[in-house]
């Protein structure tokens, strides 16, 4: 993040920490049960915010070079992005043309082509259909423009790559990121290397883990015996861009920066810089590491947790890689074991009909923003 971009936060931060308060909303926000609940509900967020929107499917490195490819979900329609030999990349929708198999899985490097491991069909990394083995001319009345891979829409921008799968309509970047990425080309995400990931189910609505993401007054109790002990609760900021946002998680030695000058102030190195991207991305920054988490919604009470982290620098010696073994290891567990088991145990009683709603006070106004960017998004 840009020196004079950091400055202005911190100062900021350190009048509310003066004023012994923090950012607050107009107003709390009565959230229904239903919003986590709901089916008929799910299924409009499904068609509206995962289908005909675009979502980060992954960042720019891992699709960086030619074959490159990395799989991901649109409100059920699996989706696959691709490197081309020419440097261009393309979207499909995962699906063969013969009879619906899946074709890639994960993330990885393809030899030229894409190979379904039902019965061979093989495509080009265009998506255009080149082989049917053993088929002895048993579609030759199909044309092949027809049976070669559905087209979805891609585009990448500050390190992120988007796909829409239920189009292949230009994403308007513009109107999609509403400036954020103009601080998201501050951390040049496209130099960053994949470190590892991690792929967790989890029994909850993906707004329930998301909300977690977006306040710091949980961190006292709930992380009381894993990172308490580093994060304030209060001060915190945030921004808006659109329905994205930029939230702040401190340290407890952030108060320190009153005593230096300004410019040494450096935000990046006294907390988490977090960045949620509608509808279900967070990229967390954390002194010497990017942490991407995306949740992929399978049914109202059920969320796929895909996080992976991103380095600097290769991770090369043993002490690196034992540094970012446990820097993954602690995100699991605080996430993981902390976060997210207390989301399944707060579906289960949103579940049970007696709880109407849930209550986000004025000191949580990255959340308020979140349900309230949602709910426009649906209309």
């Amino acid at each position: 993040m840009r020196p004079d971009r950091q400055r202005e936060i911190v100062r900021r931060l350190l009048s509310l920490h003066e004023q012994k308060s923090t950012e607050l909303a107009p107003q709390p926000l009565r959230n229904p049960a239903e919003d986590y609940t709901n089916h008929e509900q799910f299924a409009l967020e499904q068609h509206r915010l995962f289908r005909e929107r675009p979502v980060v499917a992954c960042l720019s490195v891992d699709v960086a070079g030619p074959g490159a490819f990395v799989t991901t979900d649109c409100g059920g329609i699996p989706a696959a992005v691709v490197r081309g030999d020419d440097g261009q990349l393309r979207a499909f929708v995962n699906i063969c043309r013969h009879r619906a198999s899946l074709l890639l899985d994960g993330h990885g490097t393809l030899n030229r082509s894409i190979v379904c491991g039902f019965h061979g069909w093989t495509y080009g990394l265009d998506g255009r259909l080149m082989a049917q083995p053993f088929s002895c001319d048993g579609f030759a009345s199909i044309d092949n423009d027809e049976l070669s891979l559905r087209r979805a829409a891609v585009a990448e921008r500050a390190g992120l790559v988007f796909v829409r799968a239920a189009s292949d309509e230009p994403i308007d970047l513009d109107g999609l990121l509403c400036g954020v990425d103009e601080e998201l080309v501050d951390f040049e995400l496209p130099s960053f290397f994949r470190y590892d990931s991690w792929v967790s189910s989890w029994k909850c609505n993906y707004k329930l883990i998301l909300d977690t993401f977006l306040e710091a007054y949980h961190v006292f109790a709930l992380h009381r015996r894993s990172v308490a002990r580093y994060y304030l609760v209060t001060p915190s900021t945030w921004d808006p861009f659109g329905p994205n946002l930029r939230y702040h998680s401190l340290q407890k030695n952030f108060p320190e920066l009153k005593d230096l000058p300004e410019e040494q102030w450096d935000l990046e190195s006294r907390g988490t810089i977090e960045y949620f991207i509608a509808p279900n991305t967070i990229l967390s920054h954390s002194v010497d590491h990017m942490a991407v988490y995306r949740f992929l919604p399978r049914a109202v009470d059920e969320t796929v947790a895909e996080l992976t982290i991103y380095t600097p620098k290769p991770v090369e010696s043993d002490a690196d890689r034992e540094h970012y073994r446990r820097t993954l290891e602690l995100h699991q567990r605080v996430s993981g074991g902390e976060d997210f088991i207390q989301q399944e145990a707060i579906q289960r009683s949103l579940a049970s009909g007696l709880v109407k709603e849930t209550i986000f006070g004025r000191n949580e106004p990255a959340a308020i923003h979140f349900h309230t960017a949602m709910r426009e998004l649906l209309k």
